[in-house]
């Protein structure tokens, strides 16, 4: 596999960048946390999708990105003389997984899940076998380097996938111990809490069960008979019945014939006496009618009394109307007068007072000899005046008493008025009496008529009272007979009834035992497929064990095959590395690192700093091409992360002049370090740079 070209698109912190991979050794050289593992890993994730990130998918678009932006990395490669295209991306917001593949320009796959699978056939790996194939770390060649012999052996088999038979060993032995917890809970089912069998439990109550179906069976038969001989018993009865109901039907007829005569003779009787209480009720009405009339003889000038007597009431308010006024009249003038007899006897008081001296108030001339004259003027003018007031008063009075009298006599006459009026109202409600007296007369007559209409619509009825009880003495024997047949006859059906519930009662426990019976073959039927199982189960588990031999004994040849295998693909490494210095590397049986100096073996520990260097690298480069030949397939490049450590100038230049004796066996070495002087020692240098924004750049040198 020849890597050609990667295409990022916001992937990480890379926002649109394409790198060409030139063979021999390509320095990946940047700082850390510029993005310089992200290429391998962006090729890791085209490959094998989301298994390859070491993120979530939500983190792997670049930060900044527009959500309408895709994620997207496209990688050419190389393999077995085949042009590879894979496109994978994500799409839209949510992100949604793409992927498609082409072999020589034509569609391969399409699918994100379907690319991946198709990956995973193609190469023989899956995604951890593919990157401990191709992606050799610093920490790993420490490990193999500080780690003990005990350490050094699992952590070698783990590269190998080795560990991937413990974990198939381990399924094998739990698979084999559940089958003996299950043989154990299957046996456990064959066995009640007493510890009986089962099976012969429930043959044992299949045949206590048959029994007593048997015995229900013959239950049956008999139950079966005694209806058969009360039905017979019920088609007498009925017959019988069926007689005395005709013989009670007929004489019932006649009683009923008899009774209809009975009732129209009655009816007619009681017709009879209800028009003569009729015409009883007429009469005495008659004679009430002519009492009332009698009485209304005196109300017979009631109306004209009334009227008179209403003329003489409005006359008599008339005239007290008239003197009212008069009254009235006399009043005022009262008053007026006293006005002028106050103002008289005032000026009379003034007068006096100022004497014949003063002059006068209306002139203004003294008053003089006038005064005396003036003086009895005003004094015969008040004398006037009172006398005249006197005899106004007098008038009044005699008036007033005119009033009282007249008054008086008005209210004799609403008396009167009032009487008539009460006997006005008994006239009339005399009149109603007699009204109501001639329409209940007009009613009874009528009813009276209703009623003889219907006695001559009746006509002659013949009715003798001796037949008629002899047929109802008939009518209650045959009617007792009747039910007494129908009682019995109800007995012996309730009885059918009963022995028909009965022996569905017995039929349905019967029913109820076969059911049992069947449900109890059931179980003998599943107790013998327990045992069956059983029986099958421990097969299996014998497999099992078998099988679990078996792995084991393939994972000692494998671990026995796969030490030498290392030993040998490290030995042809360490030749090429050290220009045929050292040509023997071995792991001992305890994982020991031996190299051959001379043809003598020593401990990895008698060699220098690099040469020690050398020998890890040559071990773990043993383990990706024996991961790769296992595959079936070639990968001819190789990534190798930081593995200078803290190593000084010298021994990473004499790493890199090794590195270059394994063109023949890698077309592509990739060094991802980030120290800088190392590109001094490339072929080919890739700088990865962060710039002011975060986004990851690259430059070819």
């Amino acid at each position: 596999m020849i890597l050609k070209t990667l295409t990022l698109k916001n992937f990480r912190k890379f926002k649109n960048t394409t790198i060409d991979f030139p063979d021999g050794i390509t320095g990946i050289i940047g700082l850390n946390g510029t993005g310089k593992t992200t290429i391998f890993e962006a090729i890791a994730w085209a490959l094998y999708g989301p298994n390859a990130a070491r993120t979530s998918s939500d983190q792997i678009k670049r930060e900044n990105a527009e959500p309408h932006e895709p994620c997207r990395v496209e990688l050419e490669f190389i393999f077995e003389d085949n042009k590879y295209r894979i496109i994978r991306e994500m799409l839209g917001k949510k992100l949604a997984p793409s992927a498609s593949i082409t072999v020589n320009n034509k569609i391969a796959a399409q699918g994100a899940e379907t690319v991946t699978k198709y990956i995973q056939k193609k190469l023989g790996l899956d995604f951890k076998s593919f990157y401990t194939s191709i992606f050799a770390r610093q920490k790993e060649l420490n490990a193999l380097s500080t780690m003990n012999a005990s350490e050094r052996r699992p952590l070698i088999l783990k590269m190998l996938g080795i560990n991937i038979l413990d974990d198939i060993i381990t399924e094998i032995r739990t698979d084999k111990k559940n089958k003996k917890y299950l043989i154990e809970k299957l046996n456990s089912e064959l066995t009640d809490e007493q510890g009986q069998n089962k099976i012969e439990k429930y043959k044992q109550q299949t045949r206590k069960l048959k029994k007593q179906t048997e015995e229900i069976q013959h239950t049956i038969q008999q139950n079966k008979k005694n209806i058969e001989n009360i039905q017979k018993n019920i088609d007498l009865l009925e017959k019988e019945y069926e007689n005395n109901k005709k013989t009670y039907e007929k004489t019932n007829q006649l009683k009923q014939k008899l009774e209809d005569k009975k009732n129209l003779f009655d009816k007619k009787n009681k017709l009879i006496e209800e028009i003569k209480k009729l015409q009883t009720k007429i009469d005495e009405r008659q004679k009430n009618i002519e009492k009332q009339k009698e009485k209304l003889k005196k109300y017979e000038n009631l109306e004209e009394e009334l009227k008179k007597l209403e003329e003489k009431i409005n006359k008599t308010q008339e005239k007290l109307n008239n003197t009212l006024k008069k009254i009235e009249q006399k009043k005022t003038m009262i008053k007026n007068i006293q006005k002028n007899l106050k103002e008289e006897k005032e000026k009379k008081t003034e007068i006096e007072k100022i004497g014949p001296t003063a002059k006068c108030p209306t002139c203004e001339r003294t008053l003089g000899e006038q005064y005396n004259r003036l003086i009895q003027k005003l004094g015969n003018n008040i004398k006037n005046k009172n006398n005249e007031i006197k005899k106004l008063q007098q008038q009044s009075k005699e008036h007033e008493e005119t009033y009282n009298r007249t008054l008086r006599e008005k209210e004799a006459l609403l008396k009167k008025k009032n009487y008539l009026q009460k006997l006005q109202i008994e006239q009339e409600k005399t009149n109603t009496i007699i009204q109501n007296t001639n329409i209940e007369i007009q009613r009874e007559k009528k009813e009276i008529k209703n009623k003889q209409d219907e006695i001559e619509r009746i006509g002659d009825i013949e009715f003798k009272e001796e037949e008629y009880n002899l047929v109802k003495k008939n009518v209650e024997e045959s009617y007792k007979k009747y039910q007494q047949s129908l009682d019995i006859l109800n007995e012996k059906r309730k009885k059918l009834e009963n022995a028909k519930i009965e022996l569905e009662r017995k039929e349905g426990e019967k029913n109820l035992f076969l059911q049992e019976i069947k449900n109890l073959q059931e179980k003998i039927r599943e107790q013998e497929k327990i045992r069956e199982r059983i029986e099958k189960e421990k097969t299996d588990q014998q497999y099992l064990g078998i099988l679990n031999e078996i792995m084991i004994s393939f994972r000692t040849h494998l671990i026995s095959r796969i030490r030498p295998m290392l030993s040998s693909y490290a030995s042809e490494l360490l030749e090429q590395l050290t220009d045929g210095k050292y040509r023997e590397i071995e792991l001992d049986e305890n994982y020991n690192i031996i190299i051959y100096d001379n043809g003598n073996p020593f401990k990895i520990e008698r060699f220098s700093g690099g040469e020690e260097d050398l020998a890890n690298l040559c071990i773990r480069l043993a383990i990706s091409e024996i991961i790769t030949q296992r595959a079936g397939s070639i990968f001819n490049f190789i990534i190798l992360d930081e593995i200078f450590g803290s190593q000084d100038y010298i021994r990473r230049q004499n790493i890199i002049k090794a590195l270059n004796n394994l063109s023949s066996k890698f077309r592509q070495i990739f060094l991802i370090t980030h120290i800088d002087d190392i590109k001094n020692f490339m072929e080919n240098t890739i700088i990865v740079t962060e710039d002011e924004e975060g986004i990851s750049r690259i430059k070819l040198e």
